[in-house]
């Protein structure tokens, strides 16, 4: 058996798959009931009459990435981690590393754990579009496209920080908070505008902006992205290699 078909069985019998597909298929449905009929929610609850503005079509699916960008991330972080963080358990580092180098070990995990996040964010993605169309309004599908493919590299980068917080930290769970609380940082330091442009974090609204008619403004920080996607794992590797078990 490769390391290969030993990490798909291994996401696919520990249900890994399952969760994620469930986390982002839930806020995919969720997200077009939310714009459709939380205004008349609030407004027959609301007692000063204000109430809230009606929302759009584009709104079906902000609400599914804002609830995508936040748990199904976290789902993401703590399923990749369970892969990435190699040393976790004593006993299986052992196994491993005296069986295959740490290249061959880390590789199919990072590749098999990104493909499973993307594949859940467009499937979810899928959801909302639909959900978004029969409730709202259908979308202009090119934009939308390009947005769920930009929001998937950043979520591979996402995947790529697991792996180098594993080389830095060992359990599984020190390894996801880690990642996640780097991700956050990263979110955080686009509210300056010099660097916003060039970080990663830059892709997670590429979406919304896009099906709200937003131009095409994310070379930099889709060509910053994909080198860290490359350099990161390189890093992780070189380290998880050198490391003491």
């Amino acid at each position: 058996m490769t390391l290969w078909r030993l990490e798909w069985l291994r996401l696919v019998r520990s249900y890994r798959w399952i969760i994620l597909a469930a986390v982002f298929g839930f806020f995919g449905i969720l997200g077009p009931l939310t714009a459709r009929f939380l205004p008349d929610i609030v407004e027959r609850f609301d007692e000063s009459g204000m109430g809230m503005p009606e929302m759009g079509p584009p709104d079906g699916i902000t609400q599914y990435v804002g609830s995508a960008q936040q748990f199904g991330l976290i789902a993401i972080a703590f399923v990749a981690a369970a892969a990435l963080a190699i040393d976790s358990n004593t006993e299986l580092s052992v196994f491993f590393r005296t069986r295959a180098s740490m290249r061959d070990l880390f590789t199919p995990r990072f590749v098999v754990n990104s493909l499973a996040g993307a594949l859940a964010f467009t499937f979810g993605a899928a959801i909302a579009y639909i959900g978004t169309g029969i409730l709202l309004e259908w979308l202009d599908f090119g934009p939308f496209a390009i947005g769920v493919a930009l929001q998937c590299v950043y979520l591979v980068f996402a995947v790529a920080v697991v792996g180098l917080a594993a080389s830095i930290v060992r359990k599984t769970i020190s390894t996801a908070v880690l990642a996640i609380g780097a991700l956050i940082l990263l979110g955080i330091l686009t509210v300056v505008p010099p660097i916003a442009p060039w970080l990663p974090s830059d892709l997670a609204g590429a979406l919304d902006g896009l099906i709200r008619g937003g131009d095409f403004e994310y070379w930099r920080a889709l060509a910053v992205t994909v080198v860290l996607i490359v350099v990161l794992p390189i890093i992780a590797i070189n380290r998880l290699g050198h490391r003491e078990v």
